[in-house]
């Protein structure tokens, strides 16, 4: 009973499926023409794209600078705290000044007593070339007076002695105050540099700001002592910030300094702020191959912090060219093609494409913006057959 039941369905069915196919032949022989295939379509447009994809790469200070005393000593309050905004020639820290202060204050002592060794030498001279003059004019005037027998000769004579002993102190101090100058003065000029010197170490006690910024960390305490150099700071400037990218090689050329770029971060979600390429450095890392790429980007109220990760998108964008889904296109072959409508028709097209970005590819030849291409249905297509068009 149940053999009989599966051989009765077996021949209904195989009765539907001949009144079917005879059913749809008759159609195809009264009409002449296949049925229209249902595709769906778009109307072919050159658009522009952008030439960088996002690239993540770490927030950093545009400018940033370890700081540390040139001098050594014991730091003295106040130390300022991480986070600390700075203006430029600010005192970040000091150092206890008094040793400083007493190098300087030797220093000009000895300045002063060279200054004045230089002037008693100077008198000294000053008052023996005096009575050398005097005694000049005195001699003269006897020497006048004896030549007229007005004095004797004894008073000529006494004259005479007079002027020698006058030159011989006048030659002895002037040799003296040359030989002494020379001392004095090269302990003057010691003493100056010396001074200077001190004047400058005294000026190194206090720690200044060297640019607008951001205390970023501190390495110091008051009482604490420090040597010449020994990092006290790090402050950062966070009115602008630099992210640092990376690109393989085949990507650099999409990448050009002064190009301009959105800056997003996870870390500010439904924030972007407009930037632009910096630098792009000449050489590729010889461990990694890529090559290095810093984008700058204005930071008012300093929301990106150093350590955020950022994504950078270019916002250069290339020529305008005709980008189509990558289902539009059918391949038959060696051919890649797609098919266009004209008067309900479809017809095919052999095409050259280029580059691909997400599910959109570039046709590079073989179609024209204006076009109605089939974007859906297309694998089952020929050329001629009628299409009837459906929504997406």
């Amino acid at each position: 009973m149940q053999k009989k039941r599966f051989l009765y369905i077996i021949i209904t069915l195989s009765f539907l499926v001949a009144a079917a196919y005879f059913a749809m032949e008759r159609k195809k022989d009264f009409t002449g023409a296949p049925n229209p295939r249902a595709v769906e379509t778009m109307t072919v447009q050159a658009q522009t794209t952008r030439s960088g994809g996002g690239l993540a790469g770490i927030v950093k200070p545009f400018k940033e600078a370890k700081l540390g005393f040139q001098v050594s000593g014991r730091i003295q309050g106040p130390v300022l705290d991480e986070g600390t905004l700075v203006e430029e020639g600010s005192v970040l820290a000091s150092l206890d000044p008094a040793d400083y202060q007493a190098q300087v204050e030797a220093a000009g002592a000895a300045t002063e007593a060279a200054r004045a060794g230089i002037e008693q030498a100077a008198a000294v001279l000053g008052q023996a070339e005096a009575a050398y003059r005097k005694a000049q004019q005195d001699y003269e005037r006897v020497k006048s007076l004896y030549e007229a027998k007005a004095v004797s000769k004894a008073q000529f004579d006494d004259a005479g002695t007079q002027l020698s002993v006058a030159a011989a102190k006048y030659h002895e101090a002037q040799s003296g105050y040359n030989e002494g100058q020379g001392a004095s003065v090269s302990d003057y000029h010691k003493a100056q540099a010396l001074a200077s010197q001190s004047r400058l170490q005294l000026s190194h006690t206090k720690l200044t700001a060297p640019f607008k910024g951001t205390v970023l960390k501190k390495a110091g305490e008051v009482g604490e002592m420090v040597s010449a150099g020994t990092p006290v700071y790090v402050i950062g400037d966070l009115d602008r910030i630099k992210i640092e990218v990376t690109v393989a090689a085949a990507e650099l050329n999409n990448w050009q300094a002064s190009d301009p770029v959105d800056v997003t971060s996870p870390d500010q979600p439904g924030r972007n702020w407009p930037g632009e390429v910096t630098l792009v450095h000449p050489a590729a890392d010889s461990q990694t191959g890529t090559f290095l790429i810093e984008v700058s980007v204005d930071n008012p109220g300093h929301l990106l912090k150093p350590g955020m990760v950022a994504r950078v998108a270019s916002r250069r964008q290339t020529r305008a060219t005709v980008w189509v889904p990558v289902g539009a296109l059918v391949k038959r072959g060696s051919e890649v093609t797609v098919f266009v409508i004209r008067d309900d028709k479809s017809f095919t097209k052999k095409i050259t494409t280029g580059d691909t970005i997400g599910n959109q590819i570039e046709i590079t030849s073989g179609l024209d913006p204006g076009e109605e291409l089939v974007v859906r249905g297309a694998l089952y297509l020929h050329d001629g057959d009628p299409v009837l068009r459906q929504k997406s």
